[in-house]
């Protein structure tokens, strides 16, 4: 059970419910397009219904909720918030400790409140994928209406991202996906990264740093990796922090730079990452790393730039 700060419970789905429903071989998720599966969408089509659905598939475990976000979200800016919205998300919820933040069934309860309470209209905007030009909604019937092979992988597939957006998939996508998939986990998380290096003396301001950490849905996934899948290279806050200031500095200054590409930054990433595992940046001082991220940095988009 995730603790409060005061050592109470924070509400969540039932961890091993949750678990076992979002598994890959689980009930949902082990045969495609099935009648399971396809009862599970055709609940999302109404929030009343879909909350009843969960309700009944993955009890509550009861605790102290979140407050809830009283921002106008709509389906595009709940898929993906605004810088501002993801500033409010954090503000609101800044006394979350990572244990409980990087928790799938918590988030699945956090999303299913925001639902109840309205802040998320309809549930159908957890199927919302891809472009504007869709609606979650749409999807949805799109997909009940198919027949055949068809139909089983586009059932499977808005199941899928109606998981991931709800609460992070990591059965099927690792360990990083509630970073990323997960709309209010990704505003969370993205938020205490940068106010935690902004916070900091003689780093980037606020927006160059949030400007890295939102410029694609691949590139922060990309910079997720280099955090939390490599986080026994990369252990250090004070070099993963180093890092992503170095980052914006260099993007800041150069508007054309390669490494606004998300394939650039996992090459620099991985390259700082080895300098990690062959030197104990853990025990430089802040302003050092960063001088060897911006060196690195450097490196890498002049022969970014020479190669084409």
């Amino acid at each position: 059970m995730a603790k409060t700060k005061a050592g109470g419970d924070y509400a969540e789905r039932d961890e091993a419910s949750y678990t076992s429903f979002t598994a890959l071989r689980g009930r949902l998720l082990g045969d495609k397009g099935s009648a399971f599966q396809c009862r599970f969408l055709a609940a999302a089509q109404d929030t009343s219904s879909f909350l009843e659905f969960m309700d009944k598939e993955v009890p509550p475990k009861l605790g102290e909720h979140v407050a809830l976000l009283d921002c106008a979200l709509t389906e595009q800016s709940f898929k993906d918030m605004t810088a501002d919205q993801e500033q409010i998300a954090f503000s609101k919820w800044h006394h979350l400790p990572p244990r409980v933040a990087c928790r799938v069934s918590f988030w699945a309860e956090t999303t299913i409140q925001h639902l109840r309470g309205g802040s998320i209209r309809e549930a159908y905007w957890l199927a919302a994928n891809g472009g504007r030009n869709e609606s979650g909604e749409e999807r949805i019937d799109r997909a009940l209406q198919l027949e055949g092979d068809r139909r089983a992988v586009q059932v499977d597939d808005c199941v899928r991202t109606i998981l991931r957006r709800m609460s992070g998939l990591p059965s099927a996508r690792g360990n990083r996906s509630v970073f990323v998939n997960c709309s209010l986990a990704r505003a969370w998380w993205r938020g205490r990264l940068v106010s935690r290096i902004s916070a900091r003396d003689g780093t980037e301001d606020r927006r160059a740093i949030s400007n890295v950490v939102r410029s694609s849905q691949q590139y922060w996934e990309n910079l997720v990796k280099m955090i939390v899948s490599r986080g026994s290279v990369l252990g250090s806050v004070d070099a993963q922090d180093a890092f992503i200031n170095a980052l914006a500095g260099h993007l800041r200054a150069q508007g054309d730079s390669p490494l606004w590409s998300a394939n650039s930054v996992d090459t620099v990433s991985r390259r700082f990452s080895n300098i990690a595992a062959a030197r104990e940046l853990g025990a430089l001082e802040f302003e050092e790393i960063c001088g060897i991220a911006r060196v690195l940095i450097e490196q890498v988009a002049e022969i970014k730039t020479a190669t084409g």
